[in-house]
């Protein structure tokens, strides 16, 4: 898939690579300090890191989605910025289930949605491809399965 070279994507792409290495940063100080993340109910599927053939797989039932520098993701277009917000309020309750919140951001009716594991060196899981599947039945008005996909 063709990824956009627009500056709005670029800005996008650019946050989130700010974000992840934010969030390795304080990663790499809480070990130096000899703490450990917890994770009281760590879901196997976090831990499941994928392939690029696993990833190119999981993009075939994955329309619009790309994957990028340890990221899945999609943009939506909500006619509305109150269409944009109910989107992602009916995003958060299949995502809540799952315990994996995606970075999102709602720009002139654009839905920007990112998944990556930080906890596995921003790179993509199992997870991250169950939570895009519970996205698109959000979006789709449906209510995605707990279970999911892998």
């Amino acid at each position: 898939m063709m990824i956009p070279k627009s500056r709005w994507w670029r800005g996008v792409i650019g946050g989130l690579a700010m974000g992840a290495a934010a969030l390795t940063a304080s990663a790499v100080d809480s070990a130096e300090l000899g703490l450990e993340p917890v994770y009281p109910h760590l879901n196997p599927d976090r831990t499941q890191l994928l392939s690029e053939t696993e990833i190119e797989t999981a993009l075939a039932e994955l329309p619009g989605w790309v994957a990028q520098e340890g990221i899945l993701y999609k943009v939506f277009v909500a006619g509305t910025f109150q269409d944009a917000v109910a989107m992602i309020v009916r995003m958060s309750y299949s995502l809540e289930e799952l315990d994996h919140h995606p970075e999102i951001r709602n720009i002139y009716g654009k839905v920007y949605v990112g998944f990556t594991t930080y906890d596995q060196g921003k790179q993509i899981t199992a997870l991250d491809v169950k939570a895009a599947l519970a996205v698109e039945a959000a979006v789709a008005g449906k209510r995605a399965k707990a279970g999911g996909h892998h």
